[in-house]
């Protein structure tokens, strides 16, 4: 148990300025460490007796010391017990450096509140940053607290029901082929490869500039992604190759005739020998991101009269919206984009799918072909029959013969084959379609048994 008193010889008590001493015993019974703490009234001492004692009941205690500790010391300590890829690592010192060590860095953990934090991202929002980069910043700090939650540090995160920034629809820029054409044509020569492989194979930047000859496959025209060119340097080192971005950035894509013609021309002029590295300097290093971005890409962009705002990943964008165009299958597009689920394809490029509306209107014609009652909405008058959906009921108006057993009660393997003939049922309707259609005329609710034959 908890006990609470004072150790001074003060006669008068209640006037009496020495703090109040809890005493008590951790977690782990004889073994376990005999702690204080001193308090300036009795009441805050009992109080603390009290939930110590609650808390080991419960198995919650904490030891009190472990949440003071500051919390940009704690999130050092989180960064390098981590195994992080170099440049997700920079990316988190970058934020807790600019925006999350300015205001939360000396606070001890357990003094950080909720409405600390709120005001943390409104604050942010104010100065301008960008919703997504307040968000990066705000699940860095959340992660940093979940974290000092399962190290038995605090008892409990305060990232909850926090309210942030809404992110705003990306306004996806797309090139045509012939502007893809003039990027590359402005391009450094030695460097025009990676336009075409960006917008022929889908490529992310870091991607491009890690084209290898041993990932190339002319034979069955794909391309394997399985490296990059990683985004983080030591000082005075040179860039190296990395894995992608994520695990399901490795991927095999489709590799069109144009970017294997492309391919075998850049070979043949700039990688004679046995290199494996298609994109090198003139010294044979790999070239780092940023020195692509500001003076390779960017006079580029300015030459072919290009919109200023033109990335390199503008040609990922245009490659998915060409693909989508052509009719390709978002599930198919996803994989060749290296995207972890569907849901993040249609997120990005949803508005970019063709309309499906007049598709969709003229099959559930085609499927409906008569109202409920049996009448033609063509020669009722109905107003939502169109032409088009009128010649597509007069094609569709195809005799259509069904021959049926049917297991009515007393019959048997003798039982007459009954023919049901229907003038109005589409080509391609289900079977599932067809039975029902087939047992409200028979006036039976038995299952059917029997073989289905469409005349065409």
């Amino acid at each position: 148990m908890a006990s609470v008193f004072k150790r001074c010889g003060c006669l008068n008590r209640s006037q009496c300025r020495h703090g109040w001493r809890v005493r008590w015993r951790e977690p782990g019974g004889r073994a376990g460490r005999v702690r204080q703490a001193t308090f300036p009234t009795k009441r805050q001492a009992d109080a603390f007796a009290h939930r110590v004692e609650a808390d080991k009941t419960a198995g919650t205690y904490l030891d009190p010391t472990r949440g003071r500790l500051p919390f940009n010391q704690y999130a050092e300590l989180w960064l390098t017990g981590r195994p992080l890829r170099p440049s997700t690592l920079d990316t988190y010192r970058h934020h807790l450096r600019r925006h999350i060590n300015p205001t939360f860095g000396p606070i001890p953990l357990d003094a950080i509140r909720r409405e600390q934090i709120q005001t943390w991202i409104k604050h942010l929002c104010d100065n301008g940053l960008a919703p997504r980069t307040v968000r990066t910043s705000y699940g860095i700090l959340a992660s940093i607290l979940r974290a000092a939650v399962l190290d038995e540090r605090i008892t409990r995160s305060r990232c909850v029901r926090i309210t942030l920034p809404e992110i705003q629809p990306t306004q996806i820029r797309v090139l045509s082929p012939t502007q893809v054409r003039a990027l590359s044509s402005a391009m450094n020569s030695r460097y025009a490869i990676t336009v075409i492989a960006g917008y022929g194979l889908g490529l992310r930047q870091g991607e491009a500039l890690a084209l290898s000859r041993s990932r190339i496959d002319f034979q069955h025209h794909t391309y394997r992604v399985d490296r990059q060119v990683g985004t983080h340097t030591r000082a005075g080192a040179h860039p190296e190759l990395a894995p992608p971005k994520t695990k399901a950035s490795r991927r095999t894509v489709p590799m069109p005739a144009f970017v294997e013609t492309a391919l075998k021309q850049h070979i043949e002029r700039y990688v004679p020998g046995g290199d494996d590295r298609l994109i090198t300097t003139t010294r044979g290093h790999l070239l780092r991101r940023s020195h692509y971005d500001q003076d390779i890409l960017k006079p580029a962009v300015h030459a072919a009269g290009l919109p200023h705002r033109t990335t390199f990943h503008t040609l990922r964008h245009s490659y998915a919206s060409t693909a989508l165009a052509a009719g390709l299958p978002v599930l198919e597009l996803s994989r060749h984009l290296g995207h972890a689920t569907t849901a993040e394809t249609t997120d990005t490029y949803g508005h970019l799918l063709p309309d499906t509306d007049d598709r969709t209107r003229h099959t559930l014609d085609r499927v409906w072909g008569r109202d409920d009652h049996g009448g033609d909405l063509a020669q009722r008058g109905d107003p939502t029959w169109s032409e088009s959906a009128a010649q597509t009921h007069g094609e569709a108006a195809n005799r259509t013969e069904v021959s049926q057993q049917c297991d009515t009660p007393g019959g048997g393997e003798n039982t007459p084959r009954q023919t049901i003939e229907r003038e109005d049922i589409p080509t391609g309707t289900p079977r599932n379609i067809l039975n029902t259609a087939i047992r409200a005329r028979t006036g039976t609710d038995e299952a059917l048994q029997g073989e289905v034959h469409r005349i065409t």
